[in-house]
């Protein structure tokens, strides 16, 4: 009997420690505050450089540092051409049918084509910049400016559809496409300097 008072004993001590032993919850404290860092005015809006066109690119975080460079640069010139194309095939589309002018889709196929070489090939990347804090976005992202001069994208195009229509009756029409091709420069300048002064655009000199 004496045993049986012990190992009740036992038991309802063995139950008060379980009861008392628990982890009382402790809140984490809290995250630390981002650094105060100067984030360039063209990873917050499409700068304008007047006589250039220029797109940004991003790319998410990394393992290489370097791979985000390459990939953001890839980024920026694949916008870049993404928007020339969209300007130039629209100007081309408007001007033929403004005109009544029959429109030659394959030949549009293959100046859009032409475009993304041009750009891909041409382009620059001016400035690269890494958001190591999150600032903007997800922290260690990678972000490239890439651009190219309105002059050299239009010569080099007629230089791309000479070289893939080298016959003479194509004359008038590379013509044409390089009349069109700068007339979509001029007009993406000119909508650049519209966001410019509407505080939509970083002016870049």
């Amino acid at each position: 009997m004496a045993r049986s008072g012990l190992c009740i004993s036992f038991v309802v001590l063995l139950g008060a420690g379980a009861c008392g032993g628990g982890k009382q919850y402790v809140q984490p404290p809290p995250p630390m505050p981002k650094p105060d860092v100067d984030v360039p005015e063209w990873v917050m809006r499409t700068p304008r450089m007047p006589g250039n066109i220029c797109a940004t690119g991003a790319v998410d975080p990394t393992f290489y540092r370097q791979d985000g460079r390459t990939q953001a640069a890839d980024s920026a010139r694949n916008e870049l051409a993404r928007t020339i194309q969209v300007k130039v095939s629209s100007v081309m589309y408007d001007e033929q049918t403004t005109s009544g002018s029959y429109v030659d889709q394959s030949f549009v196929s293959q100046v859009i084509g032409s475009i993304s070489d041009v750009v891909l090939s041409g382009a620059q990347v001016m400035e690269y910049w890494f958001d190591e804090y999150g600032n903007v976005s997800r922290k260690g992202m990678t972000y490239a400016l890439a651009c190219m001069p309105t002059d050299q994208s239009v010569a080099q195009l007629a230089e791309k559809l000479k070289e893939a229509h080298p016959e003479l009756d194509n004359a008038d029409k590379i013509e044409k496409v390089r009349e069109r091709a700068k007339a979509a420069f001029d007009e993406l300048e000119s909508m650049e300097a519209k966001q410019a002064s509407g505080g939509g655009a970083a002016v870049v000199k």
